[in-house]
């Protein structure tokens, strides 16, 4: 036991404050209390200079310590990675990283048995899940590495032994999949500070597997899932390429046969006979990743599997990660777009800004300008049959089109007549002036044009134009014909007055339009700009302008993309097309073994509203064919089901069908999602050295190398170790109630006596 005092000031301040207390006691209070008997005036004095002398002793805090020692276990951790990929053979001598661990240990034994015998020494394996080991052996098969979560159960856990340290044996490469994907830093610092226990890291293996062998994957594929029919679908492949050099290396992109195959079943994947889905490459180091741009086309509507193969080598072993699959959804309405036009227009390069809508495939035929225009070799190929939906001619001859005894306006006539949509924008050879006037165009267009106004291809002729600017205004039938001039929802003739305004046209061609033709907009003083009409089974628009760019480059870019995109949507006859009532939803589409899926799905009425009460029926089949009924939940107006068992590789396909008020909504929705045939361990198994340091780092050690570890266990035992655990309790005398007590009884009884001499 051992008394102590820790002053509330400093002992100079409560001593000269104590001294003050008793003087101004001693010289005050005597003199109020002369006239009593002397024992109560011995008796007041007292208990004021006792009560005075208590405030004194609390003020310096007094308190008993009594001090204990514990002789509890104390115990060291060592956790020994058995991952896949410790089985890495990149040791000294070609020993895997697992077999190095066993290694050390056997190397510093004899250390370690002298440890034992101060503290209690426990070896962990670990992979996703902590196993107690009296004796490790050199199997490492364990599909994933969950350092943070293995930190974190070994936080909680509560062994009845002091924990001196952690020593930590692994190449340090996290690999894990939810509920086991914590970071390992933070796993680390939230040991350090609840439990002040320092992790010391020992690294196995190397970050360069530029020796590991031939070994060849494809590590992601970057696509859009969604897209049209007709549409071409660009592709990124990143590859890793080890042990390749100097050898060809062929990427090839797959698409699934789906003929004679049901929803549920999955088709035999195809190389696709396309330039541009394949690539070879031949690799110039042993390590090396490159990213390879390829491209497919969306031919039919459905939903397809898409691979991204590299071709295996002769003496690779391992082939499981060459080739990475998702899926694709082609929906109906995709069109593409034939553009003819020269090279040097402003309007060109923002209509090419149709690629980016998802529905719309562009493709440019560029032609050389003015007399130049008739030497650009057109192939026949634009005009076949079903090629494209919708042409678009800018400021090109209809000499042009013409070689020899070929025209290609015939062929594109034909085109029209199949149901086709035809588009002419201003410019110096366009309409009349081009000389369209004896064309079988000029039955397809909503313009009157006459032959005496066929100019020369290499001449220019004014008269022909408006070289002035124009502000561009809907018509009252433009008002009407909604889906093409409606380009701000919210507040159309606005935004149309605000453009016309600020960004007027800067000239058009003169026009006629026919009387059969609809005029959508012209400018303030009534000159036709825009018209329209249904000839046949094609449809066709004359735009007298090409400086609709002028909305583009003072701030209207989203009205000048609706603008273009619901023209060419009209001339494909698109603009009316919705989907189905009942869907699903499941984004991304390829997950890794183990991974969580959420699936989302609804219902819509006719007028494309959700139905949230809506009941549904999920059920999802598994690769091995086994059918699972899933439990649907909500998600506002939608449903949302999250399907666990991912452990099987394969196409995991997912059927939702809706009722309401005990009808049958529309046709049931199926989709399926992909659970990569990967392992994570052994498709990439560079150890991360980097993330070892700093899990050493952030409690306060320094990482180390097999070679250092018997050194780090010698330097243990020579440090001293001791199990004792002091415990230190500590009672304090002046906040305690029996202090209370005695100050209370002292006030009290001096201020009875008080009161009963007439004194209060």
């Amino acid at each position: 036991m051992e008394f102590i005092v820790d002053p509330v000031w400093p002992w100079s301040i409560v001593a000269l404050v104590g001294v003050g207390l008793v003087a101004v006691v001693l010289l005050t209070y005597p003199p109020r209390v002369r006239h009593l008997a002397p024992w109560r005036r011995r008796l007041l004095i007292g208990l004021r200079l006792l009560t005075a002398l208590l405030l004194v002793f609390a003020m310096f805090r007094p308190a008993l310590r009594f001090t204990e020692t514990d002789t509890q276990s104390a115990e060291l951790v060592i956790l020994l990675d058995k991952s896949a990929s410790m089985a890495t053979p990149d040791g000294p001598g070609g020993i895997t990283r697992r077999e190095l661990v066993l290694k050390t240990l056997a190397d510093a034994e004899p250390m370690l048995k002298e440890l034992t015998e101060k503290v209690d020494l426990r070896l962990i394996d670990f992979s996703e899940q902590p196993a107690a080991v009296e004796t490790p052996d050199e199997t490492a098969d364990g599909d994933f590495t969950a350092i943070g979560s293995i930190l974190d159960e070994l936080r909680r856990e509560d062994s009845g032994n002091r924990l001196l340290g952690v020593v930590l044996m692994s190449d340090g490469a996290q690999r894990a999949v939810a509920p086991n994907d914590i970071d390992p830093r933070t796993a680390a610092r939230r040991f350090a500070e609840q439990l002040g226990v320092p992790i010391h890291t020992v690294s196995f293996g190397t970050s360069d597997l530029s020796t590991a062998g031939l070994d060849l994957s494809v590590e992601e594929m970057l696509m859009d899932t969604i897209t049209f029919e007709k549409k071409t679908v660009p592709v990124r492949v990143q590859a890793r390429l080890l042990g390749a050099a100097g050898r060809p290396v062929k990427i090839q992109l797959l698409k699934e046969e789906r003929r004679g195959k049901r929803l549920g079943e999955s088709g035999d994947l195809k190389v696709i006979p396309f330039p541009q889905a394949g690539k070879e490459y031949t690799a110039r180091s042993n390590d090396e990743t490159i990213a390879f741009d390829l491209e497919l086309v969306a031919e039919e509507p459905g939903e397809f599997k898409i691979a991204a193969e590299v071709v295996p080598l002769e003496g690779e072993l391992k082939t499981t990660n060459n080739r990475l699959e998702t899926l694709l959804t082609v929906r109906k309405g995709g069109l593409k777009v034939a553009y003819f036009d020269v090279l040097g227009r402003n309007e060109s390069r923002f209509i090419m800004e149709l690629n980016e809508t998802a529905n719309i495939q562009l493709d440019w035929q560029v032609l050389l300008p003015g007399p130049f225009a008739s030497r650009t070799e057109i192939s026949p190929k634009w005009f076949e049959p079903g090629e494209y939906d919708v042409f678009i001619i800018g400021d090109v001859p209809a000499s042009a089109f013409r070689k020899g005894n070929t025209d290609l306006l015939e062929k594109l006539a034909d085109r029209l007549e199949d149901g086709a949509g035809l588009m002419m924008i201003g410019g110096q050879h366009s309409f009349g002036a081009g000389g369209y006037a004896d064309t079988r165009l000029a039955d397809f267009l909503p313009v009157v044009m006459r032959t005496d106004e066929h100019i020369p291809d290499d001449a220019i002729d004014n008269d022909q134009q408006l070289v002035r600017r124009l502000p561009m205004l809907p018509t009252r039938a433009g008002v009407a014909l909604h889906y093409v001039m409606n380009i701000d929802p919210r507040d159309n003739s606005g935004t149309w007055a605000k453009m016309s305004t600020e960004a007027p046209l800067l000239g058009a061609n003169r026009i006629t339009p026919k009387e059969s033709a609809t005029v959508l907009a012209e400018s303030t003083d009534h000159i036709p700009l825009l018209a329209v009409t249904d000839a046949g089974a094609a449809r066709s628009i004359a735009l007298a302008t090409d400086s609709t760019w002028t909305w583009h480059m003072h701030g209207f870019r989203e009205e000048h993309q609706r603008f273009w995109q619901q023209m060419v949507l009209w001339l494909a006859r698109k603009e009316l097309e919705g989907d189905q009532p009942v869907w699903v939803l499941v984004d991304p589409r390829n997950f890794a073994p183990q991974s969580n899926v959420a699936i989302s799905f609804g219902a819509r009425d006719e007028a494309r509203r959700p139905i949230s009460d809506a009941e549904f029926t999920v059920t999802l089949t598994k690769p091995d064919g086994e059918v699972r009924e899933l439990t649907p939940g909500r998600d506002g107006d939608n449903g949302l089901s999250v399907f666990e068992e991912t452990d099987l590789p394969g196409d995991y396909w997912v059927t939702v069908t809706a009722t309401h008020i005990g009808k049958a909504v529309g046709q049931p929705a199926t989709t399926r999602f992909i659970v990569d045939p990967r392992d994570i361990e052994r498709d990439n198994p560079a150890a991360d050295p980097d993330l070892m340091a700093e899990i050493a780092s952030l409690t306060g050690t320094l990482p180390m190398t097999a070679e250092l570890f018997p050194s780090f266990i010698e330097n243990l035992l020579e440090s001293g170790l001791t199990t004792e655990l002091t415990q230190h309790t500590q009672v304090n005398l002046w906040d305690s109630w029996p202090l209370l007590l005695v100050f209370v009884l002292m006030m009290s009884t001096e201020w009875f006596v008080r009161k009963r001499r007439g004194l209060v």
